[in-house]
Parts: C-alpha cells; sequence; structure tokens
C-alpha cells in the first residue's frame, strides 16, 4: 500500500515538472486571459486607424473629382466594387493588428523569443476571425454536380478543382517542345 501511495505521489511530481513549464509557456505566449484582452484592445485600435485612413483617402478622392467635363465622370467607373473593399480592408486591419502585436510583444521586458515566433496558429485564427478575413482566406464551396464537372462557373471560382501544379514549366510533358524538326527548350 505504501509502495502505491509513493509511486503516485512521484508520478504526480514528476508530471508537475513535466507539464509546468509547457503550462507556464504557452500563457506567456499568448498572455492568458490578460493577452486575449489586449489582442481584442490592438484589433480595435487598428480597425480605427484603417477606418480612419480610409474615410480620409475616400474624402481627399470626392474633392479632386469634382466632375466638370465628362472625362472625369468617366474615372468614377474606376473604383473598386464593394466586394474589394471589404477583403481589402479585412487585410489591412489584420495585417496592422498583427504587426501591432509583434511589435508590443518584442517589447516587453524579458522576453527572449524572436518576434516571428511570438503568435501561434491559434492567436493568428483569432485575428483573423476578429478582424473579417477568414471568410476570405477560405476556399470557395463548389457544387459537385455532373454539369459543374463538365462547365465552369461564370465566376471563375471553382475552375481548378482538382489543384494547381506548382509549375508548368519543370514537368517532362511541358519542358521540351518539337516544332518541325527544331528542338526548343
Amino acid at each position: 500500500m505504501r509502495g502505491l501511495v509513493a509511486l503516485a505521489l512521484t508520478l504526480a511530481v514528476a508530471c508537475t515538472c513535466v507539464f509546468f513549464p509547457l503550462i507556464l509557456r504557452g500563457r506567456q505566449r499568448l498572455g492568458g486571459q490578460a493577452g486575449a484582452a489586449r489582442v481584442l484592445r490592438v484589433l480595435e485600435e487598428s480597425r480605427a486607424l484603417v477606418d480612419g485612413a480610409l474615410q480620409l483617402t475616400m474624402r481627399r478622392n470626392l474633392k479632386k473629382r469634382d466632375v466638370t467635363s465628362p472625362a472625369q465622370l468617366l474615372s468614377l467607373s474606376k473604383l473598386p466594387e464593394p466586394t474589394s473593399r471589404a477583403v481589402s480592408r479585412a487585410a489591412e486591419i489584420m495585417e496592422a493588428s498583427v504587426h501591432a502585436v509583434r511589435g508590443k510583444a518584442h517589447l516587453q521586458p524579458g522576453w527572449s523569443q524572436h518576434p516571428a515566433d511570438v503568435l501561434s496558429e491559434e492567436l493568428l485564427g483569432t485575428i483573423a476571425n476578429l478582424s473579417g478575413c477568414l471568410p476570405h482566406m477560405l476556399p470557395p464551396k463548389c457544387p459537385n454536380t455532373c454539369l459543374a464537372d463538365k462547365y465552369r462557373l461564370i465566376t471563375g471560382a471553382c475552375n481548378n478543382r482538382y489543384g494547381l501544379r506548382p509549375s508548368l514549366t519543370f514537368h517532362p510533358e511541358t519542358s521540351f517542345f518539337f516544332f518541325e524538326n527544331v528542338f526548343f527548350c
């Protein structure tokens, strides 16, 4: 009986010595609950910064575009579509947030990790989700019907269902071309 108690106590101490540093390292990396609140605060600051810059740019462009001729009226059609603006805004917010979190983590006293290793995949996923970037990063949902297999969609989103080859120039069937007894590479 005493042997089992001693074995259990030894096992508990060994597990604590092994897993406790891992738990602390994870909390230090993410910052625990305080780190999550810090990331949310940084994300809101980045969102305000990007929105302010977008509004300033739109106001400046509208001041420049006092329509005085039909040729200047055509320039209004060159503005990006709303979906393109939404994707661009989400990407700017995510980039500014990641840059700010890396900078703040690197400036903490006693931080020994490289700034590129500061952000975990979970934290990057959280930032992507909250910034609005995650829906644009996901692959499109393609229908699996006989017509979709035979014909392309009008949007072109699902044209390449089976994956792109990395590069066509390094495959044997496309590396060398033969034209009328002339060898080209």
